[in-house]
């Protein structure tokens, strides 16, 4: 259970001596525990900037904190599991993809120190928050939902998430499926926008999403943030899918994005600082963006590695098969009558991406139909995984 920092406990915690002791931990448990820390504290230190919520924004430091501990292990249980040169090079993936992890928590801390102090929260990321299809909320549990547990939650409400469970003060990072909810408890959600939407409806409750008019100007700066935000994630979990199944053409694709990525954030750096005043709000979208940037360059850095040939070692195979988001890879055995958002509907999953024509096409529209051949990348977080007759894991 996580206990909430104070903030002199925040300020302090990157001036205390990193003292590393070995001690036997699986590499691949090590692996999957910083790989899913660090994803969820992405979405903690957004929805923390959003909702400028301090408490959240400490649990993503201590977050940072734990992964960069668990890096050193990490490091160390390398260097002892090494038995020759080849075996060496053989576990050099695994050690790319501790750094990248930890670069991303980073990335995340980077985002949550700007909550802790205090800085405006810009209004160009609350819109862009209202126009993305996956969207951040803060819900009261009552009577309605009380005794229900988190796997029953979304099994009930499908793409949907508990981030955060506050309780008594007490705040929970990620709670276990079997965590049960009780009147008064506040919970942190994070899901598709007609999922969160219908959960909030359910309680009766507003889901106290920014509420601001946005002029269609803003509203434009607005959705290319929240394409940074999305381009961003694909590309680190198709870096790695890359890095883990060697897959060299979606390494490639990684690279594609962040060259975008790169002239993109420029452009978009310079349009926030045009149409702000707030020097404040300048500062932390530039946090953002930058943030952004440095997740893609995360994921640069493995895709880089899966275009050498190297024999990937089979602890990081695991990683990918025990972790709590799975990736899985889909092909399409023949054409049939659905579309990707039907696939999405039926798995309980997300298409990060297709490969059709020989390239990697990122954020496909949800209207594409199913096509022999297709390879698809799906996310997902249940364990059984149900999938149409046409559709194949490869």
């Amino acid at each position: 259970m996580a206990r909430t920092l104070s903030f002199r406990e925040h300020t302090s915690m990157s001036d205390q001596p990193l003292l590393v002791r070995f001690r036997p931990v699986p590499i691949k448990k090590l692996l999957r525990n910083m790989k899913d820390e660090a994803s969820i504290a992405l979405d903690m230190a957004f929805y923390s900037l959003v909702y400028e919520d301090k408490d959240v924004a400490q649990e993503v430091e201590k977050i940072d904190n734990d992964i960069d501990n668990e890096f050193n292990l990490l490091a160390l249980q390398l260097m002892v599991a090494a038995r020759d040169p080849e075996d060496a090079e053989r576990l050099l993936p695994a050690l790319r993809l501790g750094m990248a992890v930890d670069l991303t928590s980073e990335a995340a801390s980077d985002v949550a120190a700007t909550v802790l102090k205090g800085y405006k929260v810009p209004r160009l990321v609350k819109a862009a928050l209202e126009i993305t299809e996956e969207i951040y909320a803060r819900l009261i549990v009552d009577e309605r939902l009380d005794g229900t547990s988190v796997a029953e939650l979304k099994d009930k409400y499908g793409l949907i998430d508990v981030i955060v469970l506050r309780r008594g003060g007490v705040t929970i990072v990620n709670p276990p499926d079997d965590t049960v909810l009780e009147s008064g408890d506040i919970i942190v959600v994070r899901g598709d926008r007609d999922d969160v939407l219908k959960l909030a409806n359910d309680l009766g409750v507003d889901i106290m999403l920014p509420q601001e008019r946005f002029t269609d100007e803003e509203k434009e700066v607005a959705s290319r943030l929240a394409l940074l935000k999305n381009m961003a994630e694909i590309a680190f979990d198709l870096a790695v899918y890359s890095l883990l199944y060697q897959d060299a053409r979606a390494a490639e694709e990684v690279l594609e994005i962040e060259d975008f990525m790169d002239e993109e954030s420029a452009k978009l750096e310079m349009e926030i600082i045009k149409r702000t005043t707030n020097s404040m709000e300048v500062y932390t979208s530039t946090v953002l963006v930058r943030t952004l940037e440095k997740v893609t360059d995360a994921a640069t850095s493995m895709a880089q590695l899966a275009l050498v040939e190297n024999e990937v070692h089979p602890i990081l195979k695991e990683v990918a098969e025990e972790g709590e988001e799975k990736i899985l890879v889909l092909g399409v055995k023949e054409d049939c009558d659905l579309t990707i958002g039907q696939l999405e509907e039926v798995s309980d999953g997300t298409v990060l991406a297709i490969y059709l024509e020989g390239i990697w096409i990122p954020l496909p529209n949800s209207s594409t139909k199913l096509k022999k051949g297709m390879k698809l990348l799906l996310k997902a977080f249940a364990d059984d995984i149900e999938l149409p007759d046409c559709v194949e894991p490869l």
